[in-house]
């Protein structure tokens, strides 16, 4: 009886137009769907800022498997890091080398 009656609906759903039947995303790819989405509006939004144009050179588009270079490296390319000048913009400090008063220690002696 109950091999006779999914046959029946079976046949029935074939000689349909539309499938009346949906069926929701895993988990998984609900997550996939989600960081897609996300990577193309930081993508997005990386390409349309006025800012870091130099490091838009170097890394043109944005890459979670990529992840490069260490916390020295990222400083130098960025340049956001204990540079003289980054300090005097960002902190107001002298961005006078602290090497030249060390020079002028040991000359002295």
């Amino acid at each position: 009886m109950g091999n006779e009656r999914t046959d029946l609906l079976a046949k029935e759903a074939s000689n349909r137009d539309l499938i009346d039947v949906q069926f929701t995303y895993s988990k998984v790819q609900i997550r996939n769907i989600n960081n897609k989405k996300l990577t193309e509006n930081w993508q997005c939004r990386w390409m349309q800022s006025k800012n870091r144009k130099f490091t838009r050179l170097i890394c043109p588009e944005i890459n979670m498997t990529r992840l490069s270079a260490d916390f020295y490296c990222n400083q130098i390319i960025t340049g956001h890091g204990i540079f003289g000048a980054f300090q005097n913009r960002m902190f107001g400090k002298d961005c006078k080398c602290q090497c030249e008063d060390e020079m002028k220690l040991l000359t002295m002696s």
